[in-house]
């Protein structure tokens, strides 16, 4: 008897496996050639800790469009709803958030969703691009500077080319230290059960053996995977360098925003990095002395109702600050780890 539910068990699961479907790249932008499911006009699809999710929906919140949102959880905080049947077959067959769908009809990629509410969406009401042709010039740069291109870090040979191409790509990096806590503290054995059940489903296998090294070997393992470990010691230099150019940038226009008083997509651009900076710690004293007209920025920006409009819940911004007290005790000590966030 034992046999028998033992084999149908792991036949379902084989056959599971066979027809589930697998992740393809879109095109980014929008794609008027498909149509997908829908009952309103405008709607996002997103996590509330998806760093390009804010970003679309800071854009949303200073564009005051009425849509609605549909939350979805990810890999990396214990759920694969993005990799489910339905989400590949209805939603997005790349299995990443966010989706902007308008009218049915997808938009991929972060940075192309904030510039098809502004340009299309908005219309001749936007506000969040400049008329001025140097102006356009600097909101155009700094969108590509935000954008995140994983990647080109991960998939590297040298991550630095695509940490100093891009202050977007200093994301997954910074995120490390937070994701790390998040699974040593929050991640159950079924967590990593159903982790380990997606194995033979994901093309991207790394998460699942974050899952586990993170579990055993806790914070350890950002010094024991050498890999891993040049990665995140690349973060602070990074930081370094876009900075030093957004100040450049800053003081030339005079502020607050980086096209002085007018506040444009490009500014809604860094607000992931802003806020994923908090939660997992890199807001250190020593940066903030070397940076103080970014760190006056970024106070500039949390005034926005738009902003506001992004951030977390109550419940998901107080389990943020949890972690981030983790992050904090790993500091005092562990030495080799504090340095990773002032060398």
């Amino acid at each position: 008897m034992w046999e028998f539910v033992i084999g149908f068990a792991f036949g379902m699961y084989f056959w599971r496996c066979w027809t589930h479907p697998r992740t393809k790249k879109v095109k980014p932008g929008l794609n008027a050639d498909i149509l997908l499911p829908h009952t309103d006009e405008l709607v996002l699809h997103y996590n509330m800790l998806s760093s390009c999710s804010q970003k679309v929906r800071a854009c949303l919140g200073e564009a005051g469009l009425k849509h609605r949102m549909v939350h979805h959880s990810l890999p990396s905080s214990g759920g694969w709803e993005t990799k489910s049947v339905d989400y590949l077959s209805n939603i997005n067959p790349a299995g990443t958030v966010p989706v902007l769908l308008h009218n049915g009809h997808p938009v991929y990629e972060s940075h192309e969703q904030i510039q098809y509410i502004e340009r299309v969406l908005m219309g001749g009401d936007s506000k969040l691009t400049p008329k001025d042709p140097a102006s356009r010039a600097l909101v155009d740069k700094w969108i590509e500077l935000g954008s995140m291109v994983q990647s080109e870090v991960f998939d590297s040979a040298d991550p630095w080319d695509g940490m100093s191409k891009r202050l977007g790509n200093l994301l997954g990096p910074m995120t490390m230290p937070l994701f790390c806590a998040n699974v040593v503290f929050n991640f159950s054995a079924l967590n990593l059960l159903e982790s380990l059940s997606m194995l033979p489903l994901v093309s991207n296998r790394i998460f699942i053996m974050l899952h586990f090294m993170f579990k055993i070997f806790g914070v350890e393992s950002l010094r024991k995977l050498k890999k891993l470990h040049g990665i995140v010691s690349c973060v602070r230099r990074g930081l370094n360098y876009h900075f030093a150019t957004l100040t450049r940038d800053l003081e030339e226009s005079g502020g607050p925003y980086l096209c002085g008083e007018e506040y444009t997509l490009a500014d809604i651009s860094l607000v992931p990095v802003f806020e994923r900076m908090g939660y997992a710690g890199w807001w250190t004293d020593s940066l903030i002395a070397q940076f103080p007209l970014v760190h006056t920025y970024w106070v500039a920006i949390q005034q926005r109702e738009g902003y506001k409009s992004s951030r977390p819940d109550a419940e998901m911004h107080n389990k943020m600050m949890k972690i981030g007290e983790v992050i904090n005790k790993w500091k005092h000590e562990q030495t080799w780890f504090n340095d990773l966030y002032e060398c």
